[in-house]
């Protein structure tokens, strides 16, 4: 991840004048790496170097098609065994019941969840959660809402850090996203256990 950052801040620099490329590349980076490419492309637009609506706009579709991408994959997950094998069937179950009782609540928080996204999203395809009536509206909701928030976030850091911290505020910002997922993960790890907990106690 260290070696990736660097890779998409030295190409959106490098396409920033032309709208054509800078579009693509924001999405296809979002999609992999959603915090991060946020980060970046906030700092860059504050730095003036590539355009913030445009940004924004090309951060909302690929935050969704990220998504869609993930919810494709559980349903899939229900017919064929490759995919199955994917998404860990067992520690996507704990999700189900959840998804049943707050569908909408629960897709809408868990994109403020870094390590919890790919996961649930998953489990609302393996769980039939309607996708044009439920999982794609609250999807981009959310999507709006978290893009636009850590998109100026990361623009008031890289306006303020600029004279401060010079080109040390890259790997602050990489530290800071780095302890972000890692508290996500483990919170997604100590949810998908609390089942096996329960289990060995009762034995």
């Amino acid at each position: 991840m260290h070696s990736i950052s660097p890779f998409i801040l030295h190409h959106l620099v490098m396409v920033s004048g032309s709208w054509w490329l800078l579009i693509p590349l924001i999405v296809l980076s979002t999609i992999f790496l959603e915090d991060i490419t946020i980060a970046l492309v906030g700092i860059l637009a504050a730095d003036h170097s590539i355009p913030v609506l445009t940004s924004l706009g090309a951060l909302v579709l690929g935050i969704v098609i990220g998504d869609s991408l993930a919810y494709a994959l559980g349903r899939l997950a229900i017919k064929h065994e490759f995919a199955r094998k994917l998404i860990e069937h067992e520690r996507i179950s704990p999700l189900r019941d959840l998804l049943r009782e707050h569908s909408n609540t629960t897709i809408f928080t868990t994109r403020f969840m870094p390590g919890f996204r790919l996961a649930l999203y998953t489990a609302c395809g393996f769980s039939l959660i309607p996708y044009y009536r439920e999982f794609l509206p609250t999807s981009a909701m959310s999507a709006i809402v978290w893009s636009t928030t850590l998109f100026f976030l990361s623009f008031l850091f890289g306006f303020y850090t600029f004279h401060i911290l010079g080109i040390w505020r890259w790997p602050v910002l990489l530290f800071i996203l780095l302890g972000f997922l890692a508290v996500g993960h483990r919170y997604w790890k100590k949810v998908t256990h609390i089942p096996k907990v329960k289990t060995d106690t009762q034995n």
